[in-house]
């Protein structure tokens, strides 16, 4: 039987995603399988990485019963294709959709803010402070200067500031505010964040906190579970918040080696509402958010507290330079394919800045352009959750001259401590 030409770009599309999901679990060194081989078998694919290949595929497809429809099946491209063709065929067929639930409202960004601190710190002095070789800082890592809160500047004020500026922003005032999201990988104490700033603002009674962790995934975290609660009709308009003030914990005599001369300081501010029909194009609509955990590399970095409250430190910066690299990159396919969205169209990449070395290697890896990733780590250091945050109320301010049919899509990805892993696009 002669296949129509809908039927021919609908498998060239299905063999696309089945041979992407392949390559982005695949290692490196592997030799893509043949039409006709096992990917397991083969030793394409082990075990656990034919899971996550499955649930890539189920993802993209929308065929969400793909993992047991290849059960006792051999597990080869072709058998693949066969399945995906016929499951899409059954889902022309019958009524019920078989892809993930759609939001039913649009969330977006109505406002936006953000600042670092005072303080602009030259890698210079950054090394002799911990006792580090000349060079080790600017020259290694890349990082020129850190920017730090000035010592009589307050952390929460210094949050407020730049709530209230995005406050200003959006046109609301913090009355409007349902839910304050707060993340931060530097604020221990009690009351937590989101409390102490709740009360700085002056929010309402009835307006709910919620404190996220995540360390450097904790900004898109932030924002997935605003999304959520601004879906569900829980909330109305929800104000997202970062802050992250290294310079009040990684200290010199508290930390040892370079890993402490790499953080800056640094908060940002979103505000978050549902918007429907025409009124979403005032938005920076957000996108679907996925997240993982590629816990086989959380040993590469550890941090806890001595009795004598000094930081202990496991710090293995090449393995986890290397593991971040790689899993950013893999997000970013993950976020091209899910999304829809083609990189190449992006307006920027809103990504966890470690060190501007890794950003480099990362655009060369992922086939972006680095002028299309906001600077940070260049001038401010390492942010931990508020990099994402300062970047993408930069990429914000940069669009939001345009109108939405200049706009591309940001992309966002993020790597954290035990390697969590989050991505997500607005567009």
């Amino acid at each position: 039987m002669t296949m129509t030409n809908s039927e021919e770009v609908q498998t060239s599309r299905l063999r696309a995603v089945v041979e992407q999901c392949l390559r982005r679990e695949m290692a490196s060194d592997a030799a893509f399988p043949s039409a006709e081989e096992d990917v397991v078998e083969s030793g394409a694919l082990d075990s656990m990485a034919w899971v996550s290949f499955v649930r890539c595929v189920e993802d993209a497809t929308g065929v969400r019963d793909f993992g047991e429809r290849m059960m006792d099946q051999p597990r080869s491209l072709r058998t693949m294709l066969a399945v995906l063709e016929s499951s899409q065929g059954r889902e022309e067929k019958t009524a019920t959709p078989v892809s993930a639930p759609r939001p039913a409202t649009t969330t977006g960004i109505a406002g936006w803010a953000h600042a670092v601190g005072s303080c602009v710190v030259e890698a210079a002095t950054v090394e002799r402070e911990f006792h580090l070789p000349a060079g080790k800082i600017r020259k290694g890592a890349g990082i020129e200067t850190v920017a730090r809160l000035a010592r009589e500047e307050d952390e929460v004020s210094f949050c407020a500031a730049v709530c209230d500026a995005a406050l200003a922003r959006a046109g609301w005032n913090i009355g409007e505010v349902d839910w304050l999201i707060a993340t931060s990988e530097t604020h221990s104490r009690v009351p937590s964040l989101g409390a102490s700033l709740h009360a700085r603002l002056l929010a309402g009674e009835t307006c709910g906190v919620l404190d996220v962790g995540g360390a450097c995934v904790g900004l898109l975290n932030s924002l997935s579970a605003a999304q959520a609660l601004l879906i569900a009709g829980r909330a109305r308009r929800v104000l997202v918040v970062s802050e992250d003030v290294h310079s009040r914990v990684l200290t010199p005599g508290r930390v040892k080696g370079e890993f402490g001369g790499l953080f800056g300081d640094g908060a940002s501010a979103f505000l978050l509402r549902a918007a429907e029909g025409g009124e979403a194009e005032a938005l920076f609509r957000l996108g679907e958010f996925h997240f993982g955990c590629s816990s086989v590399y959380a040993s590469a970095l550890r941090i806890s507290l001595t009795p004598t409250q000094e930081v202990a430190l496991r710090f293995e910066g090449e393995a986890l330079a290397r593991a971040a690299v790689e899993q950013m990159e893999r997000v970013i396919e993950d976020v091209e394919l899910r999304s829809g969205k083609n990189r190449t169209d992006a307006s920027a990449f809103v990504i966890h800045q470690p060190n501007p070395r890794l950003v480099k290697l990362l655009a060369r890896q992922a086939g972006i352009p680095v002028e299309k990733i906001p600077v940070v780590a260049k001038t401010c250091g390492n942010l931990g959750s508020s990099t994402c945050g300062v970047a993408l109320s930069m990429a914000l301010s940069e669009l939001s001259a345009k109108t939405v049919d200049q706009r591309g899509p940001i992309f966002l990805a993020a790597v954290g401590p035990g390697m969590l892993w989050g991505g997500g696009v607005l567009y």
